[in-house]
C-alpha cells in the first residue's frame, strides 16, 4: 500500500546510494563503462532520451523499480487509465488520457462522450477555416485570438507555435494577460472585421479572461461603430466559448451552438486535448490535432506497457526524484535547441509546479521530503549566453533536460545553411561540457585550458539528460507532451500527494476578492 515514499525499505536503500556515491563522479561513470550511453539510452514514439550523463547507476535504478513498486505504479495507472477519482479532494477523476483513446475503464459512455464533443469543435473548426462561418460583415475570418490563461492558454499556444509551419489561414493568436499591453498588442495588427475571439475557460469565472473578452468585445464595437442591437449582432458573429458555464455564457451573448464543453475529469493544465485544442484545431486542421492525440497515445501505451528501464515517462520521474529528494536540487531546466519548441518550459512550470508543488500528502500530512523543484528554461544558444555560466560554474547543482530535433528536420534559408546542424552540435557540446567540464575537450586545447588560472576552473559532474526527436511533428509533439504529464503523475505517485487539485491558485483570487 502506497504512503509517504520515506517509509519504504527503497527509499532507505536510496539513502544509503546517495551516501556510498558522495564521492561519484560523471566522468568517472562514463569512462569505466564504454557501453554506458547505450545502455541508458531509451525510444519510444519518435523520442530518444539519453539519460547516461545522469548521476545514477544500476544499483540506484533498482532501487527506483522497487520504489516504484513499494508506492503501486501499477495500481496507480490503473486507477486514473480506469476513470477511478483519483483527484480525492475534488471528488474526481483523471481522464484527459480518454480524449486521445486510452481509457481502460467500464463506462462506454465516456468514449462516446469524447467522440461526440470531438465531432461538434472539429466540424465548427474546419469551417472557419473554409470561410463557411463569416465575420458580421460577411467576410472569412483571418484571424483567431484564443482568451484563455493556465490551462486555456499554455498548452495550445506551445502547439501552434511549435507547428506554425503547418498552419493555414486564418492565424492564430493568444492573449492571457490581465495586464491590456498583451491584447493591445496582439490587436494592434489585426482587421476588426475579418478577426473571431475564442473565450476559454471551463468555468466561465476566470476574472483574466472576461476582462479580456470585454475588451474585445468594447474593441469590435468601436470598429463597426455599433448601437447596443448591433453589438449583440457582432458578439454573436465574432465570438465562441470554450466553457461548461453555459448559462453564463449564453447570457453574455454567444450563442449555444458556438459554445464547447469539456467533461468535468479533465483538469486545466491537461486540457488541451479538449476543446480547449479548438485553436490548435483552427490552426492546424482536424489531421494534424488527430496525429497530435495519435502520438499522445502511443506514449499513453508506452507508459502502461514498458518496462521501467525502457519507459521515458518513468524514468524522467525516476532522475528527477534523486536529483530533488538524493543530491539537493531545488531547481530543473529544460533547454530546448529548436525554437519551435519556445513555449515548452512555459507549458512545463504549469503543470509540474501546479500539480506537484505540495508540502501535504494524500491524507493531508504534512510531507518531510521535497517535492516539485522549480522548473526554468529556454532557448539554446541564446541561453548559452545568459544563465548557462551558473550552470557550469555556480555554487548550485541544477539538473537540466536538452532537448533537440534533427538538421533534416529545420528550416534553412539558404543553400550553405548550417545553422540547424549547429544547434545539434551545441546541444551536444554543452551535454558534454556540462558533465565532463574540461575533459570533453580535445587534448590540446585541454592542455591550454589547465593552463588557465584557477578562475576557469570547472566542476563537471553537472547531471543533463538529452532528449531528441527525429521529426517535430504532431504526433510526435503530442508524445513529447504526454511524456511530461506521465512524469509529472509518477513523481506524484511517488511523492504520496495529489497532484490534481491546485489550491495554491485558488488562494490567491480569494484574497483578489476580498481586496476588490
Amino acid at each position: 500500500m502506497s504512503t509517504q515514499p520515506v517509509q519504504q525499505p527503497a527509499w532507505a536503500a536510496l539513502t544509503a546510494h546517495r551516501t556510498s556515491h558522495a564521492t561519484t563522479s560523471l566522468p568517472a561513470l562514463l569512462a569505466a563503462d564504454s557501453t554506458r550511453p547505450e545502455r541508458y539510452t531509451a525510444q519510444a514514439a519518435g523520442i530518444a532520451l539519453d539519460y547516461s550523463r545522469q548521476l545514477i547507476d544500476d544499483d540506484i535504478l533498482s532501487s527506483f523499480e522497487q520504489l516504484l513498486e513499494q508506492q503501486d505504479m501499477k495500481g496507480w495507472q490503473a486507477k486514473m487509465f480506469g476513470g477511478e477519482a483519483i483527484n480525492t479532494s475534488e471528488n474526481r477523476a483523471v481522464l484527459h488520457v480518454a480524449l486521445r483513446g486510452s481509457y481502460n475503464g467500464p463506462d462506454a459512455n465516456i468514449p462516446l462522450e469524447v467522440s461526440e464533443n470531438q465531432s461538434k469543435y472539429f466540424t465548427f473548426a474546419e469551417a472557419v477555416r473554409s470561410g463557411e462561418i463569416k465575420s458580421h460583415s460577411g467576410e472569412a475570418f483571418t484571424d483567431v485570438v484564443n482568451l484563455g490563461i493556465g490551462g486555456s492558454d499554455l498548452g495550445p499556444r506551445l502547439i501552434c507555435h511549435a507547428l506554425a509551419d503547418k498552419a493555414a489561414t486564418p492565424r492564430v493568436h493568444f492573449v492571457a494577460n490581465l495586464d491590456p499591453t498583451e491584447m493591445q498588442r496582439v490587436l494592434m495588427g489585426l482587421n476588426p472585421g475579418t478577426t473571431m475571439f475564442i473565450l476559454s475557460s471551463k468555468s466561465y469565472s476566470t476574472m483574466e479572461t472576461q476582462a479580456n473578452a470585454e475588451a474585445a468585445n468594447a474593441w469590435l464595437s468601436a470598429h463597426f461603430n455599433a448601437d447596443a442591437a448591433a453589438t449583440a449582432s457582432i458578439k454573436a458573429a465574432h465570438f465562441c466559448a470554450v466553457s461548461n458555464n453555459v448559462k453564463a455564457v449564453s447570457g453574455w451573448g454567444i450563442s449555444l451552438d458556438r459554445c464547447f464543453s469539456l467533461p468535468e475529469w479533465v483538469g486545466g493544465r491537461f486540457s488541451l486535448w479538449s476543446a480547449v485544442g479548438l485553436s490548435i484545431v483552427i490552426a492546424i486542421g482536424e489531421k494534424g490535432f488527430r496525429e497530435l492525440l495519435a502520438g499522445a497515445h502511443e506514449m499513453d501505451q508506452h507508459f502502461l506497457n514498458a518496462p521501467v528501464r525502457e519507459n521515458l515517462p518513468a524514468l524522467l520521474a525516476i532522475l528527477g526524484i534523486w536529483n530533488t529528494d538524493f543530491l539537493g536540487a531545488q531547481t530543473h531546466g529544460v533547454i530546448s535547441y529548436s525554437e519551435r519548441l519556445r513555449y515548452l518550459p512555459d507549458y512545463l512550470q504549469q503543470l509540474e509546479m501546479e500539480s506537484n508543488g505540495k508540502c501535504v500528502d494524500r491524507d493531508g500530512n504534512a510531507v518531510t521530503y521535497a517535492t516539485s523543484p522549480a522548473l526554468f528554461g529556454g532557448l539554446g544558444t541564446t541561453t548559452q549566453h545568459s544563465f548557462f555560466q551558473m550552470l557550469h560554474q555556480g555554487t548550485h547543482l541544477v539538473p537540466l533536460d536538452i532537448i533537440s530535433i534533427s538538421a533534416e528536420d529545420n528550416i534553412k534559408s539558404y543553400d550553405g545553411d548550417t545553422r540547424a546542424e549547429d544547434l545539434l552540435l551545441f546541444a551536444k557540446a554543452q551535454s558534454d561540457a556540462l558533465a565532463y567540464g574540461i575533459e570533453a575537450l580535445p587534448a590540446s586545447l585541454r592542455d591550454a585550458w589547465q593552463a588557465k588560472p584557477s578562475y576557469s576552473h570547472f566542476p563537471a559532474s553537472r547531471p543533463n539528460t538529452r532528449i531528441h526527436l527525429e521529426h517535430l511533428t504532431p504526433s510526435t509533439l503530442g508524445a513529447l507532451i504526454a511524456m511530461y504529464e506521465h512524469k509529472t503523475f509518477l513523481q506524484g505517485v511517488v511523492w504520496y500527494i495529489n497532484s490534481f487539485d491546485q489550491w495554491g491558485v485558488e488562494l490567491g483570487k480569494v484574497m483578489f476578492g476580498a481586496m476588490k
